[in-house]
């Protein structure tokens, strides 16, 4: 009989243990893998794979992998992934990149899904736009960045200038005044790459022109202006090769009066001993313009929309993404976060990217935009090396883009 009890009692655990295992096993097996594909490094890397595991901890439905790709490897591994079927359920990208994936087949047109969401009236239009691809949303933003003047303003005081430059004619002489010695007046990026093409497009967009009137005389002017200020001695050439980070540590050593750059640098500027600065309007032409920069997250045609959504729709909360963007050196993309919050109010110089926030143009958009942004690197690069006058190289670059319509 006590043998009896003993096998019956043996079985029952058996029983027991088994159907704990089981459900434990089949509980793991209810998240749906959601792999995610981000390029971020450093304070915003660890500040995001916190949120990350956050969303994971908070839900039982999705598991968010997260997968570092380096940034400029981002879009030959979404073309090579695409190609191979090895792609990510979503992926944050440059939005300039946005429309050309879209328009590859790419990313999932996520349209009827943000409509519903109802959130998109608390964007600023700029980044919104990046995300729209033939009248319809294949990604949302994320993080945002915009353009500004940076100045010093001891090298200021003793050069004589009382206020920053508000208009063209006026940088143009300030820059030649400020320029003495190894400090040069004035720097933008002119490099080969897309910083070039991104901080020459706010001049473009400021003489009233756009990428389909290159060849007209108002953006001509706007590469005539830059070419002159090379000319003049205000611009060393060296910017032909200089990176938005070479500018930062450039105008830190005092070795520039006035730079182009954007908000991401100001953390790296903090580290400057004794730098009196301030941050501007780009000065004008017709009208004050500024390039947009940051990223947009986008979900993958075909993987799994569902539970990438659900990840978006979570991170983009505007506590969460206020945390995120705060510490990182970047603005949020939603203009309520940036009214509600004391952050960007209180420091002078976030502050004064606020306003530029409200006009800061999106590249294109455009499914063209690598091939437009080529033609306007070289048409600066020509222009500033002096190899060709300004009315050729943006006659050539206008034809190279009419080309692709």
């Amino acid at each position: 009989m006590r043998k009896k009890r003993f096998l019956m009692l043996c079985l029952v655990c058996l029983l027991f243990l088994s159907a704990g295992c089981k459900s434990n096993g089949e509980d793991s097996k209810t998240a749906k893998e959601v792999k995610v594909w981000d390029y971020f490094t450093g304070k915003q890397q660890e500040l995001y794979h916190k949120l990350v595991d956050q969303y994971n901890r908070s839900q039982d439905r999705y598991q968010v992998v997260t997968e570092y790709i380096p940034f400029n490897e981002v879009k030959k591994q979404l073309s090579v992934g695409a190609a191979g079927n090895a792609l990510p359920d979503a992926v944050f990208l440059d939005n300039v990149d946005n429309a050309s994936f879209a328009a590859m087949g790419v990313l999932e047109d996520l349209t009827d899904r943000i409509e519903k969401w109802g959130q998109t009236g608390q964007f600023y239009d700029g980044p919104l736009s990046s995300a729209r691809y033939e009248d319809k949303y294949y990604g949302i933003p994320f993080a945002s960045n915009a353009l500004a003047l940076f100045y010093n303003k001891d090298l200021f005081r003793d050069g004589g200038v009382a206020e920053p430059p508000k208009t063209w004619a006026e940088l143009r002489k300030a820059a030649q005044k400020l320029s003495k010695g190894h400090t040069k007046g004035f720097a933008m990026s002119a490099a080969k790459s897309e910083e070039g093409a991104f901080q020459f497009y706010p001049f473009i967009l400021s003489s009233g022109a756009g990428i389909d009137g290159l060849q007209s005389e108002k953006a001509v002017s706007s590469l005539r202006f830059l070419t002159d200020l090379v000319k003049d001695g205000s611009m060393d050439k060296d910017v032909l090769n200089a990176t938005q980070d070479d500018l930062a540590r450039q105008f830190a050593a005092g070795q520039l009066a006035m730079m182009i750059n954007g908000s991401w640098n100001i953390e790296r500027l903090k580290e400057a001993e004794q730098l009196d600065y301030g941050i501007t309007f780009i000065p004008k032409d017709k009208e004050y313009a500024s390039a947009l920069g940051g990223e947009n997250i986008a979900a993958v045609k075909g993987k799994n929309t569902d539970g990438a959504w659900d990840f978006i729709t979570w991170l983009l909360d505007p506590k969460r993404l206020e945390a995120l963007t705060a510490e990182t050196g970047v603005f949020p993309p939603r203009r309520d976060i940036i009214e509600q919050s004391d952050h960007w109010k209180t420091d002078q110089n976030l502050k004064a990217f606020i306003p530029i926030m409200d006009f800061a143009s999106a590249r294109g958009p455009s499914k063209d935009w690598p091939k437009i942004s080529e033609a306007l690197q070289t048409a600066l690069q020509e222009a500033l090396s002096e190899s060709k006058t300004p009315e050729d190289a943006l006659g050539d670059a206008a034809q190279k883009i009419s080309a692709l319509r």
